[in-house]
């Protein structure tokens, strides 16, 4: 008999082998037993019959779609995302004029352009992108 690896699922009496599906349980951390569908990675029941919105129309309600409380709708993750960038240069100011010890660690925000306080014309950049000057 053939040994297959574990992304391979022999199924009808080891004659036939396909992908297996790639899922998780979340309770047993075991993989999902089931086959996976035709030209995707997860079974029916892991989201593989899925295809998504495929109008503009049902796209655009998609993006302006209420999740729980309006929280996660586009445009407050931009305006989020513009907040953050924003404090993110407040807080490069302060640091620099000693205000801040230390400097908040992670993942910069969307936009983030790497401006170095002691070059003046940067230092002018980094305080129009912070509010603090126009």
């Amino acid at each position: 008999m053939i040994k297959y690896p574990d992304k391979v699922l022999l199924t009808a009496g080891g004659k036939i082998a396909c992908r297996r599906c790639k899922a998780s349980s979340v309770r047993t951390k075991e993989q999902c037993g089931r086959p996976a569908l035709s030209g995707k990675q997860v079974c029916q029941f892991h989201g593989g019959k899925s295809t998504g919105p495929k109008s503009d129309e049902s796209k655009q309600r998609l993006r302006t779609l209420n999740f729980k409380d309006g929280a996660y709708t586009l445009e407050s993750r931009l305006a989020s995302s513009q907040f953050r960038l924003k404090l993110r240069y407040i807080e490069c100011v302060g640091h620099h004029l000693g205000m801040i010890k230390e400097k908040t660690r992670g993942r910069k925000p969307k936009g983030w352009i790497a401006l170095n306080p002691n070059i003046p014309s940067d230092y002018e950049r980094m305080l129009r992108l912070a509010g603090l000057i126009n």
